[in-house]
Formats: structure tokens, C-alpha cells, sequence
């Protein structure tokens, strides 16, 4: 029903956005309707909740696809299979973070313009980034094609039957390159132009598409573990297809709102969105290289064993990232808005709420873990008695990292949201890299394979702090500036 309201909705929105183009040129008066009057106008926690829910719908039934997607892995193809995904991170880390620093760096600007009401700036920003994502797309299934002997070696996987799950999986993602880029863009351009259930709706469905290839592929066909990244490949080129031609209709039909345009090619806006993006980049970046130095470590200390077990529980910590992805997705838009509009009560009670609902999130994800890991290992790696009791160990100790991740994430979102990249990038250099070295440097020689699992509560858990910090200095910050401007006033009368 709520999808049918939002289809609804938009349908009306554009409709009157076509009168108006047709009657007469959309004063500054006029752009206030639609999506800009809502994020600056309805009350917060209605807002929050009709943008964010189905944001985390969709980012759960993305969750839920990788997690069936590693579950079938491992079932059909046993645990250094399943193992053999997570090696390969480090790669589509390095996708995901230039994705990443086009797709919230542009979309972000892209909001704060339309809560300015600069329409068609944003729509030339849009162009600029999905331009961006091609070329880059395109540039990175071309290199990797090259490198990929290099790039196995590199990761450890050369040779066995680990180097040959490796390659084969990376080999069967290639070609989806750029569209697994395009629909990372334009799915929060859509929530951008006000359609959030719309995108909600097709990530979901291509989840869902994911999950019933995975089985034709893996059990009907018999096609290995390349069938697993077909699967993916195939199901977000459909979605990044579906939104590309969101917009292309509204361009053909110059509709209001969002749509594209010529790209804005200056270099002050390449700065703007690379900016904007730097701090996400680096986190996924970061997020990279540490996943190779944690497996580096797991292979040295534990074996393979040890990293299939650590690959089952981050599937665990999967769905509260992807929640807390989602909320974070789901109200970019508000906090961007707000902060173009110059409403800084409206982005700090946005904030408050926010921060209390990713605190809940995982809180239920801490609970999810401690009672139900057991259940789930199982399901992963039916018949491995000695990766169950491994599982079990490394859950008991990482699960702690649930009550700080959400908010360390949030922190770093929320400063990308209000284009304070410097703060956004410190808190995404303390949580993805510096902390995580730190603890992985020292902790195993104290601790040995304990350290290892101690190391992401130890990261998550002072990141938090680095954002409080960063958020403090802030409010002092525009606090002093404030009583300047008084004093100044007062001197002059």
C-alpha cells in the first residue's frame, strides 16, 4: 500500500511539474512544493520513518541476498568456497569506494542544491556523476581483466582450490562493472527527487532476482561459484537499468524535479562531489585493506578454517550495517535539505532521533548474534563440526562491536550529509584504518587468535568517541561564532 501511495504521489508531483512547464517557467516560489516542502516542512519523526523504512527495507533485502547468496556458497561448495569471497573483498572494496565517493559525494550536493532550490544544477550534477560512473566502470572491468593474475597473487590465493574459487568468482563479476557502479548512483538519486518507495521497490526485487538465479546457477545448472557472481551481476544490471530509465523518462518528458542534463564539468564541482565522497571512499577503501590484513592474520594464526568462520560472523554484522545503511540513506536527503534551507534545528532534532534508532538497531543485532549464531552457522556450514566451534568463539567476542558500529557509522554520514567532509573523513580514517591497524598489530601478539576478534569492538567502540568529539567541537565552534557576531552587534550600537 505505502509503494501504491508513493507511485501514487510522484505521479501527481510530476503531473503538476508538467502544467506548470507548459503554462510558464517554475518561479523560486513554485520549486518549494514537492519533495523540497516536505523534508523542510512535515514533523521529523514522520519524516524519519516514511523515508528510512524503506530505505532499510530495501538495504535488508540487499543483506538478505548476501547472506542466502554466502549460505548457498557454502552449502553447495563447502567452506573454502565461502572463504574465498571474503579474500576477494579487498578488490570490490576498491569498486565500491570510488562508487561510493561518486554516488554520496554527487547525490549529496545534489540535495543540498534542491533544498536550495537550484533544480537544474542538481539535475547537471546528476549528469556528472552517472558520466563518471561509467568511464570509471568501464576503466576497472578492463583493468582487472589485466591485472587478474597479478591481483590473485597479491591477495594470497595462487594455487588450490582457494585461488581457483577466487578466480573463477572474480572472472564471473567483471563484465557488471559499471552497472553495479550505476546502481549505486541513481538508486539515491531517486530517494533524492522524493521516490523513495520506488527504489525501495527495486532493490528489493533485485535481491529477490539474485536469490533465485543464485539456486538456478548453483543447483539447477551446476555452473560453481561463478553461477553466485552471475547471479549478482545480472540482477543489479536490472536495477540500474530500471533507474537509468526512471530518469531518462523524465527527461524525455521534462518533467519537474530531477532528471538529466548536461554534465557539470568544472572543476569546482568534481571537487565538491570528491570531497563530499572522500570520507565514504576512504571508509570503503579502508574497509579493503583491512579485510586483507584481518585475513593475512586469520590465514596465519587459525588457517582457512579460521576465515570462513570469520566470513559466517561478519554476514551476522552484515544486517546491522545494512540497516544502519539504510536509515543513513533514507535521511541524507533530510539532513541535506534542512542544511541547504539553513533549518539547523530541524538537521539536530533529525539527528538525536536518528542516533537513538541505529542505537536500537544494534542493540537487536547484539541479541541476534548472542542467541541465534548457532542456528545460523549451521545453516552456512551444515556438517563442520570444528567450523561451528570456531564460528561460536569468534560471535562471542565480535557481537560487542554491535553497540558502537551503528553510531560510528552514523557520525560519519551525518557530517557527508551536511558537506563537512574533513570531519566525515576523521571519523572514517579512525574507524577503517588506524584503529583497526592499531589493534591488529598488537592485540594478536598479546592475545593471539582473541585479539583478532577483539580488535573490530576495540575500533568500533573509540570511533564513536572520535565522532562525539568532532561533533562537540562543532556546536562549540558555531557556539563562539555566534557570540562574536552578538558582541560585534552590540559594539556597533
Amino acid at each position: 500500500m505505502e509503494v501504491s501511495k508513493g507511485l501514487t504521489n510522484q505521479k501527481e508531483r510530476s503531473k503538476k511539474g508538467t502544467m506548470r512547464e507548459e503554462s510558464k517557467p517554475m518561479t523560486l516560489s513554485e520549486v518549494h512544493h514537492g519533495a523540497r516542502e516536505e523534508f523542510l516542512n512535515e514533523p521529523l519523526g514522520k519524516l524519519i520513518g516514511r523515508h528510512a523504512t524503506p530505505a532499510v527495507a530495501s538495504m535488508l533485502f540487499m543483506a538478505l541476498y548476501q547472506i542466502v547468496d554466502g549460505m548457498m556458497v557454502g552449502r553447495r561448495l563447502g567452506p573454502e568456497a565461502l572463504a574465498s569471497v571474503n579474500i576477494l573483498y579487498p578488490v570490490f572494496a576498491l569498486l565500491a569506494g570510488l562508487g561510493v565517493m561518486i554516488g554520496v559525494g554527487g547525490n549529496a550536493r545534489i540535495a543540498v542544491l534542491l533544498g536550495a532550490g537550484e533544480n537544474r544544477r542538481a539535475s547537471r550534477v546528476l549528469g556528472l556523476i552517472v558520466s563518471l560512473g561509467v568511464a570509471i566502470g568501464a576503466l576497472a572491468s578492463l583493468l582487472t581483466v589485466a591485472l587478474m593474475p597479478r591481483i590473485l597473487g597479491v591477495l594470497g590465493t595462487t594455487g588450490g582450490s582457494l585461488g581457483m574459487f577466487a578466480g573463477e568468482y572474480l572472472r564471473g563479476f567483471v563484465p557488471f562493472f559499471v552497472f553495479i557502479l550505476l546502481t549505486f548512483i541513481l538508486e539515491q538519486s531517486v530517494r533524492n527527487d522524493g521516490n523513495p518507495n520506488l527504489a525501495s521497490a527495486v532493490m528489493a526485487g533485485c535481491a529477490l532476482l539474485n536469490i533465485g538465479l543464485d539456486y538456478v546457477f548453483l543447483y539447477t545448472l551446476n555452473l560453481g561459484i561463478i553461477g553466485a557472481s552471475l547471479a549478482s551481476g545480472i540482477s543489479q544490471s536490472i536495477g540500474a537499468l530500471i533507474f537509468g530509465w526512471y530518469f531518462i523518462r523524465k527527461t524525455l518528458h521534462k518533467q519537474s524535479g530531477l532528471r538529466f542534463a548536461r554534465p557539470e564539468a568544472t572543476l569546482r564541482t568534481f571537487r565538491t562531489v570528491a570531497v563530499n565522497g572522500s570520507s565514504e571512499m576512504f571508509n570503503s577503501l579502508a574497509a579493503g585493506i583491512t579485510t586483507f590484513l584481518f585475513n593475512r592474520m586469520i590465514l596465519t594464526h587459525v588457517g582457512a578454517l579460521g576465515v570462513a568462520a570469520f566470513t559466517l560472523v561478519q554476514y551476522l554484522l552484515l544486517v546491522g550495517m545494512f540497516v544502519v545503511m539504510g536509515i543513513g540513506n533514507g535521511t541524507q536527503p533530510i539532513f541535506s535539505y534542512n542544511h541547504g534551507a539553513g533549518k539547523i534545528h530541524r538537521v539536530r532534532g533529525a539527528l538525536w532521533r536518528v542516533a537513538l534508532l541505529c542505537f536500537l538497531v544494534g542493540t537487536g543485532v547484539f541479541a541476534l548474534i548472542t542467541w541465534q549464531i548457532e542456528t545460523v552457522a549451521g545453516l552456512f556450514l551444515p556438517g563442520q563440526p570444528e567450523a561451528l566451534a570456531l564460528s561460536l568463539e569468534v560471535a562471542r567476542t565480535v557481537r560487542w562491536a554491535m553497540f558502537f558500529m551503528p553510531l560510528a557509522m552514523l557520525g560519519s554520514m551525518y557530517f557527508t550529509a551536511i558537506e563537512m567532509a574533513s570531519r566525515s573523513l576523521m571519523v572514517a580514517v579512525a574507524r577503517s584504518l588506524v584503529l583497526p591497524v592499531i589493534g591488529l598489530l598488537l592485540f594478536p601478539v598479546w592475545w593471539g587468535p582473541t585479539g583478532i576478534w577483539l580488535t573490530p569492538v576495540f575500533a568500533e567502540g573509540f570511533a564513536v568517541l572520535v565522532a562525539g568529539g568532532c561533533l562537540l567541537a562543532g556546536t562549540e565552534t558555531k557556539r563562539s561564532r555566534h557570540k562574536e557576531i552578538l558582541m560585534t552587534a552590540d559594539q556597533r550600537a
